[in-house]
């Protein structure tokens, strides 16, 4: 019997084979570093795409729904992953809501609505909840350029929104309520204090924002409930006829009430600047429109005391008032405004002051009037050092008491309504604006919102030299001054950097400051230039989170509110390459050690099979 080797001819071809297939597994295994750095930079790119969620907190959303722009007892509310739908019912019933709709397109997002609670409190236990992401009002959103279905509004109402179609007026020739009605329309939280011959507290289109005293429990007892020395104070106060009963008997503050507050949206009359608010009826004047200072000091220091935030003065004269002044200078230390009408004798108030428009003090502004046309009216007050700014006072349609006309009226055949003109009416388009700044910008103190006003102004060649500022109010370019930057996105983009992108919403800032939490509290990083949207924050800790938040500002000095915070984590560090770049094996080089072992067994698979085989010979 011939023996053949397995190791013969053909053996030692095989031979060759199994050596060639090991050098070309020693060769890849050179080539892994290289692999696994590409591995590492497609994790880079994948690492690059994910971008952090804003955080949403308590103190967050309460600071947004500060502004009144939701559905009373509704919610949006949304679980964290893996909440179940038996779980989030149990926190609804809870939390005293039941569940409206659920969202497919947001998972876990649900609308609810609430029983018994207010949208603060729901709010509160929510957010309080481990198992809920946010829980935040669901607010109203409406087409931009807000226009109210008020019966009078266009294009009577030429102040708000001046169509050029009102009396041959010039279009644009307004204060741009309905862009700035898409910010805000108001809220019942602020007061504003109209010290004039009382308000028709009655009227359908001013009952729902009329100001009610929180103390008083009853307005018939007969009981001085709160304390405060007026007996039934319910809307006010009657410093005339000193009694509970500030009804007005003239027509000139229900005029002014309107231009402040009339409700808008409502599908009656018009639209006051403010859509929502609380009018405090403080009747200082007769029914001739005739007051005297002490019953003016008396409204004063009530609207201080019950908190008013403006006070509303269309009325004034030539005789200078030190206990007036002390009254509105207390004012200014108690931080509210006063806005005063310039006065309708077409004279210079540096020359011949009118007071209160005249006293020198940082809470006052002094109002002119301008027409539909963006002129000063010849019956208008001006002065370059002492009237601030002017705003529309000319053929205003506001509200008055039925059957009740005012001498500078002109007489309307629609009933509850009229046509006035007077730096009177200008002077109320200013409070309005004042109240809706403070609504938009709780942060915000009253020098800060006083400053606001004077700054956005438009300036009008009509107006150079005649009034300080050289410019009609513009509510929508105050308003939009400094909102609130958005959709803060922090992404990492290496080990070292992160790059930050947000929504410049102001319109009028002065730049952006970037600040950076690393675990020790926030600190100014950065300060940029107006519209910056962008900032790249370098210099950072491999594998480290990061929190970030940005805000606008300007050189009043005033400051927006805070973005939501975005975190982001860098990065980890770079493997560094194996000596020789690349070349030799990279086994174990990874620091790997379950890969480490899997490459030498493979590299041994063929010395095994050559052993294997010699044995079997």
């Amino acid at each position: 019997m011939i023996k053949i080797s397995f190791w013969g001819r053909r053996g030692r071809e095989m031979k060759r084979v199994i050596y060639i297939i090991m050098a070309l597994m020693l060769l890849s295994c050179g080539n892994q570093q290289t692999a696994g750095i590409a591995s590492n930079t497609q994790g880079v790119m994948t690492a690059a795409k994910e971008t952090s969620t804003p955080k949403m907190t308590v103190q967050s959303i309460l600071s947004q729904m500060e502004k009144g722009n939701y559905r009373e007892g509704e919610l949006l509310v949304k679980f964290k992953s893996g909440v179940s739908a038996k779980s989030a019912a149990g926190i609804h019933q809870a939390s005293g809501a039941s569940l409206k709709k659920r969202f497919s397109l947001v998972p876990n997002l649900e609308h609810v609505t609430l029983k018994g609670i207010s949208v603060k409190d729901a709010i509160l236990r929510y957010m309080a909840d481990p198992n809920v992401e946010y829980a935040e009002p669901n607010y109203i959103v409406r087409s931009s350029a807000t226009t109210p279905n008020d019966t009078y509004f266009n294009p009577q109402q030429w102040a708000l929104n001046n169509t050029g179609t009102f009396a041959g007026g010039t279009a644009g020739a307004d204060i741009r309520m309905p862009q700035a009605w898409d910010i805000t329309q108001g809220s019942r939280a602020i007061s504003i204090a109209v010290v004039d011959t009382g308000i028709d507290y009655t009227h359908p289109d001013l009952v729902s924002n009329i100001w009610t005293n929180p103390g008083e429990t009853s307005c018939t007892d007969g009981v001085d409930n709160d304390g405060n020395g007026f007996i039934d104070d319910c809307r006010g106060w009657n410093f005339v006829d000193n009694n509970n009963n500030p009804m007005d008997d003239n027509g000139h503050g229900t005029h002014v009430a309107g231009i402040i507050g009339a409700v808008g949206n409502n599908g009656t009359g018009v639209a006051g600047v403010m859509w929502s608010t609380q009018l405090m009826a403080l009747k200082a004047l007769d029914n001739a429109g005739v007051g005297t200072d002490a019953n003016v000091i008396a409204a004063i220091q009530y609207a201080v005391a019950n908190q008013a935030k403006v006070i509303n003065a269309s009325f004034g004269g030539s005789d200078f008032s030190q206990a007036l002044f002390d009254s509105i200078n207390a004012a200014n230390t108690a931080g509210v405004l006063f806005i005063a009408a310039a006065g309708n004798d077409g004279t210079n108030n540096d020359l011949a002051p009118f007071y209160p428009a005249s006293f020198n003090l940082p809470n006052i502004i002094a109002v002119a009037a301008t027409d539909q046309n963006d002129n000063r009216v010849p019956f208008s007050n001006f002065g370059p050092n002492s009237v601030q700014v002017a705003a529309p006072g000319n053929y205003i349609l506001s509200t008055i008491a039925p059957g009740l006309t005012f001498s500078l009226c002109s007489g309307s055949p629609i009933a509850g309504y009229d046509f006035c003109s007077g730096t009177s009416m200008s002077a109320p388009h200013v409070s309005g604006l004042a109240g809706l700044l403070t609504v938009s910008y709780a942060d915000f103190t009253y020098l800060q919102v006083r400053a606001t006003i004077l700054r956005y102004v438009d300036a009008l060649p009509t107006l150079t030299g005649w009034v300080q500022t050289g410019g009609r109010i513009n509510a929508f370019k105050a308003l939009a001054s400094l909102l609130t930057p958005t959709n803060l996105i922090a992404t990492a983009t290496s080990s070292s950097e992160i790059s930050l992108v947000w929504t410049d919403n102001a319109t009028g800032e002065d730049g952006y400051t970037v600040e950076r939490d690393s675990g020790s509290g926030f600190a100014v990083i950065a300060t940029l230039g107006p519209d910056a949207a962008a900032f790249t924050d370098s210099g950072l800790t491999a594998s480290t989170t990061y929190t970030y938040r940005v805000r606008a500002f300007n050189t009043i000095p005033a400051n927006s509110s805070y973005s939501y915070t975005a975190a982001a984590t860098t990065l980890p560090a770079p493997v560094p390459e194996a000596s020789g770049g690349g070349s030799g094996c990279s086994i174990g080089g990874k620091a790997n050690a379950p890969t480490a072992v899997a490459d030498i067994a493979v590299l041994l698979v063929p010395l095994v099979f050559i052993a294997v085989m010699r044995r079997k010979r």
